[in-house]
């Protein structure tokens, strides 16, 4: 039952820019249908999967309080294109926690025992192996000169690609044949590597730390080591910093949770690496280009550092709650500096509207504030805190299911760091119904396996 739910959330395109960018794609129709009839047919689910009543105050709280700032700000920053207004606002705003809720709900509905968060992994390996082969191999393929390709892309990416507005990337038919970057359905390259190295690559990666001789089933290892080292292709191909940067946060959190005796062979593949990167470098035009352009001589960075600054200053201005979601564009806009608005990109696209928030952790900061920044910190600590004395439970212990919780707790311990060093550079995409779903995902499972395993040891 839990097979479905992956392939519906990376079809990503939207049907119209009025909604929130969840509330736009095809996966909020299918999810919401569910989790409506479900309640129907079984009404009294209606109360397990409401949280907590400690965790509804703080949400209702939380609500209250961004509708108060909202209000005000629609009186303080009056009518202009670069805020979302107080009707948009509000139903964006309702609909960011609408699909926050379905996440949770479709998950808590779905994911109840074990057998059915192996299946959940199961169908999301599946849909990464088809996601990679059907659609993401063709665009590298045509990036290799195979152009015939396009009657298969660009038909698709009619179907599927998501796209943003008020932007050239697609006017070849698609953003592979206008762009020549990968993305798979995602609107631009640096948000098929997000997909990829958050919602899709901590699992495996994890997976394959594991002893080969664990395994039961090999072909379990085997599919981790290809569909990881198509992520990492994956990844170095779709020619943006993002992917570098996830390359290189992934390998490093990698490397920290391997056993100590990997560590050394793994210090040593790592320094390998590094001298046949600077020697491809040296040596290779296409690679010294690829490089400077995304790393070393990375040009086109005025606004997400003009941004990032301007979110900052707008934080420090409003520290505890925030603008009020919808309502930091304006602010981003007094506060950007003056040499971050000498650009195409801000004088053709960004002065016309709500500038973007291009710094997750800033934008969150400037937006809800300290305060609940705070609160949803604490409570992330609660559950790694939890989950950490599950771990501790398992190690040591190699049967499929002691493997499999030990896997996805600390394939949770990467998303979750690999999400604050992305966010703290760049948006991290972390409301996306993918992520979304990895992270339910992630918590659903150590809430099993902490019934599980604890309910096997006061049996003893």
């Amino acid at each position: 039952m839990v097979n479905w739910l992956m392939p519906f959330a990376i079809l990503p395109k939207t049907y119209t820019f009025f909604f929130f960018d969840l509330f736009s794609q095809i996966a909020v129709v299918v999810f919401g249908l569910f989790i409506l009839v479900k309640l129907y047919l079984q009404p009294t689910q209606l109360e397990d999967v409401l949280p907590k009543t400690s965790t509804l105050r703080i949400w209702g709280v939380f609500v209250v309080v961004q509708l108060i700032l909202m209000t005000y700000e629609s009186f303080v920053v009056g009518a202009t294109t670069r805020v979302y207004g107080l009707l948009h606002g509000l139903l964006m705003f309702i609909q960011v926690i609408l699909s926050i809720w379905m996440a949770y709900t479709i998950q808590k509905m779905l994911i109840r025992s074990y057998e059915d968060a192996i299946k959940f992994m199961k169908s999301v390996v599946i849909t990464m192996a088809v996601y990679l082969g059907v659609i993401v191999l063709p665009q590298i393929l045509y990036l290799f000169g195979f152009t015939s390709l396009t009657h298969w892309i660009n038909p698709i990416a009619h179907l599927f690609e998501r796209h943003w507005e008020n932007r050239n990337f697609y006017d070849n038919g698609s953003y592979v044949t206008t762009s020549l970057r990968v993305n798979g359905f995602e609107p631009e390259a640096a948000y098929l590597a997000l997909l990829v190295g958050i919602a899709f690559s901590p699992f495996l990666l994890m997976l394959v730390q594991e002893p080969l001789r664990a395994f039961k089933n090999r072909w379990m290892y085997w599919t981790a080591i290809i569909l990881g080292a198509a992520s990492l292709g994956v990844l170095l191909l779709a020619k943006t910093t993002t992917g570098f940067l996830l390359i290189g946060i992934l390998a490093l959190v990698y490397w920290l949770a391997a056993p100590k005796k990997q560590k050394i062979s793994l210090f040593l593949l790592g320094i390998i690496a590094v001298i046949g990167v600077a020697l491809t470098y040296i040596t290779i035009p296409s690679i010294h280009n690829l490089l400077n352009t995304w790393i070393f001589q990375k040009g086109g960075t005025d606004n997400r550092l003009g941004g990032t600054i301007a979110l900052i200053r707008t934080w420090l201005q409003h520290p505890l709650f925030g603008v009020g979601y919808g309502y930091e564009g304006q602010y981003i806009v007094d506060n950007l500096p003056a040499w971050s608005k000498n650009n195409f990109e801000y004088m053709q696209i960004y002065q016309h509207q709500a500038y973007p928030i291009l710094n997750d952790t800033f934008g969150w900061l400037a937006r809800y504030g300290l305060v609940f920044f705070l609160i949803f910190i604490w409570l992330l600590f609660g559950l790694i805190k939890r989950s950490l004395v599950v771990l501790k439970e398992l190690s040591g212990k190699f049967d499929q299911r002691s493997m499999f919780y030990r896997v996805s707790i600390k394939a949770f311990y990467m998303t979750i760091i690999t999400v604050a060093v992305v966010s703290s550079v760049t948006p991290s995409n972390v409301v996306s119904w993918p992520i979304l779903l990895m992270l339910f995902f992630y918590w659903r499972v150590i809430h099993i396996a902490e019934n599980d395993v604890f309910a096997k040891e006061s049996e003893q």
